[in-house]
Formats: structure tokens, sequence, C-alpha cells
């Protein structure tokens, strides 16, 4: 049988390559997708490169042609700032309330996922203060905390008051100003809690029954298989919650700004005990239009939410890859 030579063998005719068009579709999605892109460079992002550059900087209230170098003096401003750490004191106070929904919600949504009647409905009202505005949760609140001064010296008023026979002010209470910032802690755990019920109830879901059918027949009881099974698959249900919740606890704004606004000494309810770090960065950047300093706070708020959170994911990571 003759062999094939190499010459005697069909070569493989090669297409010419053929650059990629532009075409009419892929310039309408290529605009498409500019178009979110866009929007953030200019209303996010530079923003926030003009934050970090005024840190360092004075400026005449909201003019970006007056930006002066100050050798760090807004550092040395906010940092020996009593009122500002006050604020991060609250804001710490508050940031417990994240945590305290969390078990909450943990403890209904085990509660209500072993398919009990009446647990869908329960699910849905435990959501719905979640969707609610937070203006109108604050307001409700205040409506029930709220106590009016009389003109006999008396302090009337406010569901609660009404409820326990008491005449105090818990919004404004001269004896003891901290009732403010518990009225506000209380609002906040009545109404985080649902967003976490709902994780918790679909991450109960995704656990195989048959781990906890193997331990029943090995002798676990209710709270073993809860302890050992239950909580270790749920650990990434429950991390991200916590993460998110902590953002959330050091953003607190809203509730702090309707159930203790400020009065015209710019005082954030009695001795101040409404004012959350995000409410002072409010009052210094925008009331008193002293950004640098309001901006030299946020990127402080930003550290010590952002630091945190990135060493935990690491150890988190790192712990996985070591299983």
């Amino acid at each position: 049988m003759k062999a094939v030579t190499a010459a005697e063998k069909p070569s493989a005719t090669k297409l010419p390559h053929k650059k990629k068009k532009w075409t009419k579709e892929s310039i309408i999605g290529l605009i498409i997708l500019l178009i979110p892109l866009i929007g953030y460079l200019i209303f996010s992002g530079f923003p926030v490169v003009i934050s970090f550059i005024i840190q360092f900087t004075d400026m005449d209230r909201f003019d970006l042609g007056t930006l002066q170098w100050n050798n760090f003096a807004n550092f040395s401003a906010v940092f020996t700032d009593g009122r500002f750490w006050h604020s991060i004191g609250i804001t710490f106070w508050l940031l417990m309330t994240q945590f305290v929904s969390l078990f909450i919600a943990l403890i209904v949504a085990a509660l209500i996922s072993r398919d009990v009647k009446g647990s869908k409905i329960f699910q849905i009202l435990f959501f719905v203060p979640y969707i609610c505005s937070t203006i109108a949760i604050s307001v409700m609140w205040m409506w029930i905390f709220d106590g009016s001064l009389q003109a006999d010296g008396e302090t009337r008023g406010g569901v609660l008051n009404s409820i326990l026979g008491t005449n105090i002010n818990w919004l404004d209470n001269p004896d003891n100003p901290a009732t403010l910032t518990w009225a506000i802690f209380i609002s906040i755990v009545w109404r985080a809690p649902g967003y976490g019920i709902v994780m918790y109830i679909a991450a109960f879901k995704a656990i195989n029954p048959s781990l906890h059918e193997a331990a029943q027949l090995d002798g676990a009881n209710g709270f073993q298989r809860f302890w050992h099974i239950t909580l270790p698959g749920i650990a990434p249900t429950t991390l991200y919650l916590a993460m998110a919740g902590v953002a959330a606890g050091m953003g607190i704004f809203g509730e702090a700004t309707i159930m203790a606004p400020i009065n015209w000494d710019q005082v954030a309810g009695r001795g101040d005990m409404g004012l959350t770090a995000m409410y002072y960065i409010y009052l210094e950047g925008v009331k008193a239009a002293r950004m640098p300093t309001a901006a030299v706070m946020s990127w402080f708020m930003f550290i010590i939410t952002f630091v945190p959170s990135f060493l935990l994911l690491r150890w988190r990571n790192k712990k996985e890859e070591a299983l």
C-alpha cells in the first residue's frame, strides 16, 4: 500500500479572518449598559472622590473653588470633638438592636418553620413592619412614647402613658434623658426582625432533612439537633445577616431624626441622647455647612464598618479552606 506523503496530503483551506463588526444590537446593548455605569460614576463615584479630597482642606461652605490645604486640621477637630464621640457611643448602643433582632428572628423562624397551621400568615405579619416606611414607623412610635407638657405643668398624652397610667415624656425626660435612646431602640427592634425571619426560614428548608433523621435515630433530642445540625447549617445566613445588620446599625438615621428632632441649639433630644453618628454628620455637613469635617467623620465610619467585616470574611474563608 502506497504511503501518502506530506506533499500529497490535501491542505486545509484557510478562511480569511473577518473582524467582527459592531451591529446595531450590540451598540444599543453597550449604551444601555453604560447608562447606569455613567450614572453611578457621576452621582456616587465622583462625590466619593470629592469627599476624600476635602478631608485635607478648608472649604467655604459648598464652594469647591475655595479648597485650601489645612495641614490635617479637620482630623484634629473631629477626633477632639466630644460630641462626635458621644454620637459614636449612641450609635454602638443602637447597633445592639441588630443583634437583638437577629436573635428574635432566629427564634421566631424556628417556631413558624414547623409547617404548623397559619405559619404563612404569621410570616407575612412579621415581614410587614420591615417593608413599611421608616418615617411612618418612627412617627407611630413617637405617638406611643410622646408626652405633652400641659399648662398645669403635668405631662400627659402618649399611648404608653395611657396604658401605664404615668405622666412621663419619654422622648424628653429631664429626669432620665436615656429614655429617648431606649424609645429609638424599641422602635428599631420592632421593625428589624422581619427580613431575618424570611431569610432564616429559607435557610432551614435548605438543610438536608436526612441529617435530622439520622441524629434522631441516634437518640439526639430536639435541642441537640438544633444546636449541632441547624445552627451550623444556617451559619452562612447568620453571617450575612450579622454583617448586613452591622452596616444598617452604623447607619441609623431616619428613626433618630424623627424621634429626636433638633431644636434651635441643634441638640438631638435632651442631652443629645438621640444623636447617632449619621445624624451628627448630617448636622455638620448640611446644617452647619462644614463639609470637610463631615467627610472625615464619614470616612471614619466607613473604616470602622468595613475593616471588621473584611477581616471576618477573610477569617471565614481561611477556615473553609482548612476544612
